[in-house]
């Protein structure tokens, strides 16, 4: 019988693959396997992912056509049920950016990572030289590279969500997209935001309870 966790991580994994075939991919499966040996269940979301890979996600061409990909990614959650056992969290995730199928020469990464405690949980660690970095470096730095840098991108809560990157990659005319993706976005944005903030007044329903008395019509 089907765990309430599985169907879960199921759905999510069919909801990601129907926005990326949707905007900037096609024929790409994403699937959602059970990790081995987690004491919590556990599952990996992701590209590649079968019986004999449980854990590691594969890389993906960028593309609509029949043209040879200019741009590959490397998608990847893992996902559990919360403390109550009702709603589906993401404890971590991963999307890369890269410019070849081997997925060495990497653009970009967007992380996630719930309870890191040296820098902000959700960040972007972008690849490339800079000048500036290497005259702030202090001593002991001084060979520290950009792509060591953690960017801060919204937090827990308002991180980046697949359908932004996949905003930045069509705005910024790395990729090509299907006609309609902005719709696709949209929608795949504001379902993102909901659960977001319905997560969030789960867990502040004080907060709540305060803006609805300001709401009150005053006598």
């Amino acid at each position: 019988m089907i765990s309430d966790l599985e169907r879960k991580a199921f759905e999510f994994a069919q909801e990601l693959q129907n926005t990326l075939n949707g905007t900037i991919c096609r024929d790409v499966r994403i699937r959602a396997v059970q990790r081995p040996f987690d004491i919590t269940p556990v599952f990996t979301v992701g590209s590649g992912l079968s019986r004999q890979n449980l854990t590691q996600p594969t890389g993906f061409p960028v593309r609509i056509d029949n043209k040879k990909p200019r741009v590959w990614m490397n998608l990847s959650y893992q996902v559990h049920l919360d403390h109550e056992a009702k709603y589906l969290t993401v404890y971590k995730s991963y999307c890369g950016i890269f410019s070849d199928e081997e997925l060495e020469t990497c653009l970009c990464h967007f992380d996630y990572e719930r309870e890191k405690d040296k820098y902000t949980s959700a960040h972007l660690q972008v690849h490339g030289h800079s000048p500036a970095l290497e005259a702030l470096n202090r001593r002991g730095d001084e060979k520290r590279p950009l792509e060591k840098l953690h960017f801060p991108v919204g937090g827990k809560r308002f991180r980046p969500s697949l359908e932004d990157i996949i905003e930045f990659l069509v705005c910024e005319r790395l990729v090509d997209a299907r006609d309609g993706w902005e719709k696709v976005v949209e929608d795949g944005r504001d379902r993102f935001h909901r659960a977001q903030l319905r997560a969030a007044i789960r867990r502040n329903t004080a907060l709540v309870e305060e803006f609805m008395r300001e709401q009150e019509p005053q006598p």
